[in-house]
């Protein structure tokens, strides 16, 4: 059993070319020849250091969070895509302090103070270091569907299949609104 770990947009060709089983990718499926076996919704989180401003216990709106530096990912990622909407139709103007292509690098950044981040609940670096806390953002445009793929037609070998299984167990887990 192999993982791939590329940015959404590299998801959907991975799957296609057959060099992976399963995809898991954010944001819609566009490509007729991608199934779709596995979808819930990831919302948005602003990730920042204890004590910062953003650290009362509340869920901050947006016109909250764009009022500081963000560390924002890539504009090839589907939380991107996600983003950007959200902030143009709220309009709002985002004070971009840095961008990062993987996860674990925006909360680096968050880390050494650079901004806060914008990551999607379910990243698991969200929790990963001790020194920085996060909050679900209020605003019902920052969520994205997150999905999981295969190729139309292919079947799938044992260990993927029994992989897949076990991510419908903890896709049955999230509740309705994604968490």
């Amino acid at each position: 059993f192999t993982l791939r770990d590329v940015i959404a947009s590299g998801v959907a060709e991975l799957t296609l070319a057959e060099e992976v089983d399963l995809g898991i990718t954010g944001g819609p499926i566009k490509d007729a020849e991608l199934e779709l076996l596995l979808s819930s919704v990831d919302r948005m989180h602003a990730v920042f250091p204890a004590g910062h401003a953003l650290d009362d216990g509340t869920s901050p709106t947006l016109a909250a969070v764009a009022r500081h530096p963000l560390v924002l990912m890539s504009r090839a990622t589907s939380v991107r895509a996600v983003v950007d909407a959200a902030i143009a139709a709220a309009g709002l103007s985002a004070k971009i302090a840095a961008e990062a292509t993987y996860m674990s690098t925006a909360v680096g950044m968050v880390r050494a103070g650079m901004g806060i981040a914008i990551l999607p609940e379910t990243a698991m670096e969200i929790g990963a270091l001790p020194m920085l806390r996060s909050a679900l953002i209020g605003d019902p445009r920052l969520a994205r569907s997150i999905s999981v793929i295969k190729r139309r037609g292919r079947t799938l070998p044992p260990a993927s299949a029994a992989f897949l299984e076990h991510l419908g167990a903890a896709f049955d887990a999230l509740e309705p609104d994604g968490r």
